[in-house]
């Protein structure tokens, strides 16, 4: 799947997004968290790809598949080098900035040049994805 692709997503109920992709039961997760989107369900797909729902609609798409997260990235940045609306600290890991491209629908945790982790949202105002998505972690304690 390419960004296209998972943008998508977006549009199917989360009733067609089980039905088109023939998810079994034991790869959906009700009552779960991620970040600030709570009283999710979220349905586990290949190569660490984890789609969160929340009142029947698609929320945020987190990647953290290395290879697929930099294939992903890699496509991002294919075009023309992009500039983040923000970069804020990542939860995954002291050195780790997230880029926030929230007009895209795209965030990025990278680290030294190697991807963390991709999420990918309908395209929303920072301060929606700051609001609404985006959890500050706590200090990095060595």
């Amino acid at each position: 799947m390419n960004i296209g692709d998972y943008q998508t997503c977006f549009s199917l109920s989360y009733d067609q997004f089980i039905a088109q992709h023939n998810i079994p039961i034991d790869r959906i997760h009700e009552n779960v968290r991620y970040e600030k989107v709570t009283n999710a369900c979220r349905v586990d797909m290949r190569n660490r790809q984890f789609f969160f729902f929340q009142n029947g609609t698609l929320r945020v798409i987190y990647i953290s598949d290395d290879v697929l997260a930099k294939k992903l990235w890699d496509e991002f940045n294919s075009s023309a080098r992009q500039v983040p609306d923000e970069t804020v600290r990542s939860r995954a890991g002291k050195t780790s900035n997230q880029l926030i491209f929230a007009g895209k629908g795209i965030t990025a945790s990278i680290n030294k040049g190697v991807v963390d982790f991709i999420e990918i949202y309908p395209p929303c105002t920072q301060q929606d994805y700051l609001e609404n998505i985006y959890h500050e972690p706590q200090r990095f304690i060595r």
